[in-house]
């Protein structure tokens, strides 16, 4: 029995590198905050490296046990300090001429040259500010996996973690939600080496059959490396609550262009011309003309009361004010999206969703199953939006309880925390035996 408890005890320890932009630092990255207890209950340790904390980072969210966080310096790639970078360059003029050497190869477009150098040199720096953190930490410890938020930064600095480890054999797995899918939103439709990240990784996770098959496409030759994992979100606090005859229009987002909100003012406009007497209150704030635009806008354009901007609140600040507000729709009307975690939100207390069609938007909504045909053209008018919510607002009372309630059954099929992190975590925690 002695002789068994001592191999037990020799057993590696499981451990999970785990890169984010900004996540536990606040805000950002609310989502995260569903997924990082199972990665915790299926490790034992877990390593979390933000490598963006120069963005201006509020408090740091409590990390479950055995969860610990080393931040980088704070480097930003559009200002970083040209001194560091030159002090760098001389400390490790090996690494910084092979980073030279892969930029050129996207010559002559030169703003693509800047773009994979600046990435490159990026994660290079990243890491060296933690790696002696993360040499101590891993050392001896056979079961490691690397995993990644974010098919960009995150996922470059776990290759580069990996290589200056000289440990070729630990897996590296990086999701892919948005920006770091569509190559069209970048100003020079392009994406940093992506070949270089394709290869370098075992898998890639998408959030949504959109983008997956948007990347299988571009990218073919590792087509079989591109499959999807759902995001998923925790069981709301008080659901079914939506009711219809509140006339209550809901919005979370950052109040970002690419988010619409003007639009949908437009939409809300038309439908108080019309004489509904609905309200409308925005999740989620904003800073800047374009976020003063908006709230000027709406004070200009809607009825006086019929609408509040509450402001930025964490997810389970969302989760309660959800609890506490009954409603009668949820809206995105957002130009591009990955699968929005706010209608995962909605979904989860059983409110009907009117969203373009952009990104994963389409999988959200599950007309076959009973839902409310919410899916408007991705290039939607005010028009559009103020039919489409009209015709949910005037749905006979039994007919919209019956989309609400068609609403939390998708969210328990298909969007529940526990099943999609659950997978995932016993995935990484099976791959980490390899490595």
């Amino acid at each position: 029995m002695a002789a068994h408890g001592d191999r037990a005890a020799k057993q590696p320890e499981r451990t999970l590198v785990f890169f984010t932009n900004l996540f536990p630092y606040t805000p950002g990255e609310e989502f995260i905050e569903a997924e990082i207890g199972f990665l915790a209950d299926s490790f034992d340790r877990v390593v979390v490296v933000p490598v963006a904390p120069y963005q201006n980072p509020g408090e740091v969210r409590e990390l479950p046990e055995g969860t610990f966080l080393f931040t980088p310096a704070a480097l930003n790639p559009q200002t970083t300090n040209l001194m560091r970078v030159a002090a760098f360059g001389l400390r490790h003029p090996l690494t910084t001429a092979a980073a030279v050497a892969r930029a050129l190869r996207r010559l002559p477009r030169l703003r693509r040259c800047l773009e994979d150098f600046k990435l490159d040199l990026f994660s290079c720096m990243v890491i060296e500010s933690v790696l002696p953190q993360l040499t101590e930490t891993l050392e001896g410890r056979q079961h490691c996996v690397f995993y990644s938020y974010w098919m960009h930064a995150p996922a470059r600095s776990a290759l580069q973690l990996r290589r200056r480890l000289r440990r070729p054999g630990i897996p590296v797995v990086t999701r892919a939600h948005g920006y770091d899918v569509y190559s069209e939103r970048k100003a020079i439709d392009y994406l940093p080496q992506r070949e270089l990240l394709f290869a370098g990784v075992e898998h890639v996770f998408t959030a949504s059959e959109h983008g997956r098959d948007y990347l299988r496409a571009r990218y073919p030759r590792f087509a079989g490396k591109i499959d999807t994992s759902h995001l998923g979100v925790t069981p709301a606090a008080a659901p079914h609550n939506a009711a219809r005859d509140e006339r209550h229009i809901v919005t979370c987002a950052y109040l970002r262009e690419v988010k619409r909100i003007p639009l949908l003012i437009d939409g809300i406009t038309e439908l108080q011309r019309r004489g509904m007497q609905v309200r409308w209150t925005h999740l989620g704030g904003g800073e800047g003309s374009h976020a003063d635009a908006v709230r000027a806008k709406a004070a200009t354009q809607l009825a006086p009361g019929s609408f509040e901007f509450v402001g930025n609140l964490s997810n389970d600040g969302v989760r309660a004010w959800h609890a506490a507000h009954p409603a009668s729709v949820f809206v995105n009307v957002s130009e591009s999206e990955g699968v929005p975690v706010s209608i995962m939100e909605a979904l989860a207390q059983g409110l009907p969703v009117v969203a373009t069609d952009v990104g994963g938007n389409s999988e959200l909504i599950d007309v076959a199953g009973g839902m409310f045909d919410g899916l408007l053209p991705s290039n939607a008018t005010a028009e559009d939006i103020a039919d489409r919510i009209e015709t949910l607002l005037d749905a006979p009372q039994e007919q919209y309880r019956a989309y609400a309630a068609a609403s939390f059954s998708h969210w328990q099929r298909n969007w529940s925390s526990e099943k999609n992190y659950g997978d995932f975590a016993r995935y990484l925690q099976a791959l980490a035996a390899r490595g």
